[in-house]
């Protein structure tokens, strides 16, 4: 007999040839682990597998749509640390600073609003990034994170054709194992990390992990500084040789002082532009934000004889926010005299306190079933979520004018009593049905057929301290999203494939001036492309075309005009095509030299051919490396990374003219090296911005910028154990 590995992961068991004449034997499946092994321990940059398109596990080069993967390698060579840092290094992923905290991701030229843990879909109350701040997510916890590109018509429910961010932990390990490290880098900052992990019982059936971080950091800006702290434990248990069952818990807490909620003002009164130097802050120094978020999770997967396998999870989060706003305005500064309007709003700070719960469970089935005497794969599942967010808004007095903006000490009065102002209760509920088949026609050729059900209700309602009362409300029933794609294989290591999806987004928290909430995005995926795996799977490189034609996109209001309760004010845009390509390579490309590279060239025209997303960049490209040297210089390795994107501008209309600022195209290189005194103490040194470069890291949200950071240097001390 022979063990053969199916497509699938699917073990199983068949009559080696003979040269004589031998009973038959019917073949015997034999269940492979439904789960993707981690990338920890493998020093790689790529991942063979991925489920993050289908929920099926499927190599890259049978999933037909664009997947990156940032490795745990990736994140211990480059120093990431943040789900920010790691998608900075994401091919064809931008990367937004909204505000000294927080930060928002557009792939394709949309919005990345879609984010999973272990695959499992988070409900956001799509209410901004005060409510659900995944951002700041600290990345000690997770394995890798797999980024699928484009629409994703499987995975998720409504959301916008940018796709899906795919958290995954780290699970228990089969033999014990630890680590220990402690870090210093620029502006006061300080990190230290414990990861612990092995069996608990003797047989092993019973394992767990623990990883713990705590940071404190200063920062470029004046006056701002932070703490971090993180926890993470999971048990897992052999409850049968086919049954595995785990529960854990994460939490993250973030504190931060002369924290900023928006970025420094762009223009001045007569329409010419602002700058500032990149220490500039613009909160007061009393300003503060204090965010918490704690996951509960837990999970049972039973795998059958016949290749099936079931899943049932569950998952609840907590968001929690605390914080108090005011600083300079991103008005326009007065030519003359310099002066420009204070507070959160003008003479006012503002206290919000945000709470924010969400609940979900997923039931999903998987395995392969025969037709037409080939093996095929089906998978069906369910999910449901509910997600509540309050939020309450204080409001206190301050000063009401900065004389000179570029001569202000950030410490204005402070208020010493609040009054409510405003209240706002979002209520999200979704419920989705999807399906899915792989039929493997010819060995060569695979089709993907499935789509999802989904129903969806959101719903906004608002108190105000003057007696006034707001009611939103967005219902989706039964609205089925198609998914079709299809793979064929060329030879042993180049694939061609296509897919299509449609797009739907109820854009409820989107509102314009006239405080109207948008009709949803609709519209139609298209991706085609070639994947190619090489070196016995440590390389995996990729080509994509693709286009994506909406209606109803979001785009921020030109006018910079607010809604009536002051939020960001958006026009919808009909007939928007977007159009582009991209290339990527990660993995291996020679024994020690670790790549993820890609190059992105996206284009949004609307049907006039204006441009339109501005403030995304058509051209993108990024590099991730890490070499180490061969021979008596084993011991060290030495490595980069790289952000090179063409302009980005945004316009504001200033009196009777219309101004545009503009961001040339830039690139920043950071460096790093390590060096491994054993094999288990390791020294790695990170150099972020080595040129120091000048660069906005956010620009357009309320007609504002924000400065990129300046030449910095983090260094860690690891020892595993």
């Amino acid at each position: 007999l022979e063990l053969v590995v199916t497509r699938s992961g699917v073990l199983t068991v068949r009559p080696l040839p003979a040269a004589r004449a031998v009973t038959a034997l019917e073949p015997v499946v034999v269940t492979a682990n439904g789960v993707i092994p981690p990338s920890e321990g493998t020093g790689s940059y790529t991942m063979p597998e991925s489920s993050s398109a289908t929920r099926m596990r499927l190599t890259m080069r049978e999933t037909p749509q664009s997947v990156s993967v940032i490795t745990r390698q990736q994140m211990d060579d480059q120093g990431i640390v943040s789900v920010a840092g790691a998608l900075e290094q994401t091919p064809g992923i931008t990367v937004v600073q909204d505000n000294s905290e927080g930060y928002s991701f557009y792939s394709r030229g949309f919005q990345l609003q879609n984010f999973q843990f272990d695959g499992l879909p988070s409900l956001s109350s799509d209410g901004g990034n005060v409510r659900d701040n995944y951002s700041i997510t600290n990345t000690v916890i997770y394995d890798r994170i797999e980024i699928l590109k484009g629409a994703t018509g499987l995975v998720n429910g409504a959301g916008y054709p940018s796709g899906v961010v795919n958290f995954i932990r780290k699970r228990p390990t089969q033999e014990f194992q630890g680590s220990l490290s402690a870090g210093a880098g620029s502006w006061d900052r300080y990190r230290s990390e414990v990861d612990l992990g092995g069996p608990l019982t003797e047989n092993g059936k019973i394992r767990g992990r623990v990883v713990g971080a705590a940071e404190t950091r200063g920062s470029y800006m004046d006056y701002a500084s932070g703490k971090e702290y993180v926890g993470y434990g999971i048990l897992e248990a052999d409850l049968t040789p086919r049954t595995k069952a785990s529960i854990g818990v994460d939490y993250q807490q973030n504190t931060n002082d002369g924290t900023s909620n928006t970025h420094l003002p762009a223009f001045f009164s007569d329409g010419s532009q602002v700058r500032f130097s990149r220490s500039t802050n613009p909160a007061d120094k009393w300003a503060w934000r204090d965010q918490d978020t704690t996951r509960v999770f837990a999970d049972i997967d039973h795998q059958f004889d016949s290749g099936w396998r079931v899943k049932l999870a569950a998952a609840h989060r907590n968001y929690s926010s605390r914080e108090l706003i005011s600083g300079m305005s991103s008005a326009l500064i007065d030519v003359d005299t310099h002066s420009i309007d204070h507070g959160f709003y003008t003479g006012g700070a503002a206290r919000f306190n945000t709470d924010s719960r969400e609940n979900t469970i997923d039931f999903q089935a998987s395995g392969p079933y025969t037709l037409f005497g080939r093996q095929h794969e089906l998978v069906l599942g369910y999910n449901a979520a509910r997600t509540h967010s309050q939020s309450n808004r204080y409001d206190g007095n301050t000063d009401s004018l900065i004389d000179d903006a570029f001569n202000w000490n950030n410490n204005a009065v402070e208020p010493d009593m609040y009054e409510w102002w405003l209240t706002h209760n979002i209520l999200v509920n979704q419920k989705i049905l999807y399906g899915a088949t792989v039929l493997r026609p010819t060995d060569r050729l695979g089709v993907i057929l499935g789509g999802r059900w989904t129903d969806y209700e959101w719903s906004l309602d608002g108190r105000l301290g003057n007696g006034r009362s707001s009611h939103y409300a967005t219902t989706v029933d039964n609205k089925f999203i198609p998914y079709a794609g299809i793979t064929y294989d060329l030879d042993g290591r180049h694939t061609v494939y296509a897919s299509y999806t449609d797009v739907f987004k109820p854009q409820a928290y989107n509102f314009d001036a006239n405080d109207r909430q948008l009709d949803p995005l609709t519209g139609k995926s298209y991706e085609i492309g070639a994947k190619g795996e090489y070196l016995d799977g440590r390389l995996n490189a990729s080509i994509a075309l693709f286009q994506l034609k909406q209606d109803n996109v979001a785009e921020l209001d030109p006018s910079g005009a607010s809604t009536p309760s002051g939020g960001t004010a958006y026009i919808a845009i009909p007939g928007v095509t977007t159009r582009g390509v991209e290339l990527e390579v990660s993995g291996e490309v020679m024994p020690g030299w670790q790549v993820n590279a890609g190059y992105t060239y996206s284009r949004s025209r609307d049907r006039d051919g204006k441009r339109v997303s501005t403030t995304q960049p058509e051209h993108l490209f990024k590099l991730a490396t890490a070499y180490r040297l061969p021979g008596d210089w084993h011991r060290l390795t030495v490595g980069a990374n790289m952000l090179w994107q063409s302009n980005t501008y945004f316009s504001q209309d200033i009196g009777e003219n219309n101004h545009r600022f503009t961001q040339d195209a830039f690139g920043v290189l950071g460096l790093m090296a390590g060096y491994d005194f054993s094999k288990d103490l390791r020294l790695t040194v990170n150099l972020n911005n080595v040129l120091d470069k000048h660069y906005y890291s956010g620009m357009g949200s309320y007609n504002s910028v924000f400065y990129g950071a300046p030449r910095n240097v983090y260094a860690q001390l690891r020892y595993k154990f």
